[in-house]
């Protein structure tokens, strides 16, 4: 039997009832995203587990974040220092073994069944990668209730009226089983044989990495996988830094609407998740991976060309 956990929300009286609202809303999966208002609904709910993840330059500057306001409720890690991914070349990469997941996720109070909700900074488009990046590693441990706060915390502090914690929060452990899902997750060799499968590529880099006009510092050739198609993360977003509604996002990602499958990736599956979250979760396209080896670990493996920029020398 798996443990569970109890928050102490700062804001609510300790042992209050749920309100008729949230009462309604507990127990309903979750899945893409949620809004503050629909967040609020739900806090008290003891099944609900808040996952802040913004992250400062250290440990100690993320934590300090967090300190100063929070979601009430809310537990903290750090995207950039807790276990997220692991590393290559001592760059962030790979989705952590299932172990090491259960150890991340049960210490943060989090059981198989809790309905989870992750909040990024929301001040820019690269904190939402974040955000989707959690997700996808939830999702591909099978877990089935989770969702990102649309707006992050800056969207949930901008109505004023809305509750902050400050200080820490402390959760009681839980013992979490991964069910890890393969299906969400491609390896090099599905990138190898994407052409061969009918599977479309997607390059989630801005176009400065996909041309090879630029690399990233880890990445020793510039340039592209062959055939690949570039959706820029960027593309996903309005000048607010919030998600497009569903038709923008349809508009902007039109490639991969007759697809009969596609594999998401970047330099290290950071942005390469938000276009992993938008062609999966928001519009429900069939057969959707993320690569989270991406352009580091194509390149450094030598398996398959790179379609490098006419007189790049690179």
């Amino acid at each position: 039997m798996f443990l569970h956990r109890r928050f102490v929300l700062a804001s609510l009286v300790a042992g209050a009832l749920l309100t008729p609202l949230a009462a309604a809303l507990a127990g309903t999966p979750l899945r893409g995203l949620i809004d503050a208002g629909g967040l609020s609904a739900r806090l008290g709910d003891p099944n609900l587990v808040v996952v802040d993840i913004r992250s400062g330059e250290t440990h100690e500057k993320g934590r300090a974040l967090f300190q100063a306001g929070h979601i009430p409720g809310a537990v903290h890690a750090d995207y950039g220092h807790a276990s997220w991914r692991l590393p290559r070349e001592n760059t962030s990469l790979y989705l952590p073994e299932p172990a090491q997941f259960e150890a991340l996720a049960g210490d943060l109070g989090i059981a198989p069944e809790s309905d989870v909700v992750i909040v990024h900074e929301g001040t820019d488009s690269s904190s939402f990668g974040a955000a989707a990046r959690v997700y996808w590693s939830f999702k591909a441990m099978g877990h089935a209730s989770i969702a990102i706060l649309d707006g992050g915390y800056k969207g949930w502090t901008d109505v004023k009226a809305r509750p902050v914690a400050t200080g820490d929060t402390t959760p009681v452990p839980a013992i979490y089983e991964a069910r890890p899902d393969e299906s969400l997750r491609a390896r090099l060799g599905d990138v190898l044989k994407a052409h061969e499968s009918g599977t479309l590529l997607v390059d989630s880099r801005p176009e400065s990495f996909f041309s090879g006009k630029e690399k990233h510092k880890a990445i020793p050739v510039a340039g592209h996988i062959p055939g690949a198609v570039n959706i820029s993360h960027a593309r996903a977003f309005t000048a607010d830094n919030r998600l497009k509604d569903k038709a923008s996002l349809a508009r902007e990602f039109s490639a991969a609407a007759n697809a009969s499958g596609a594999i998401a990736y970047c330099n290290t599956g950071h942005w390469a998740a938000t276009d992993w979250f938008v062609m999966s979760e928001v519009l429900g396209l069939p057969g959707v991976k993320l690569y989270d080896g991406s352009m580091l670990e194509y390149s450094l493996e030598k398996k398959g060309p790179v379609e490098k920029p006419a007189g790049s020398g690179s």
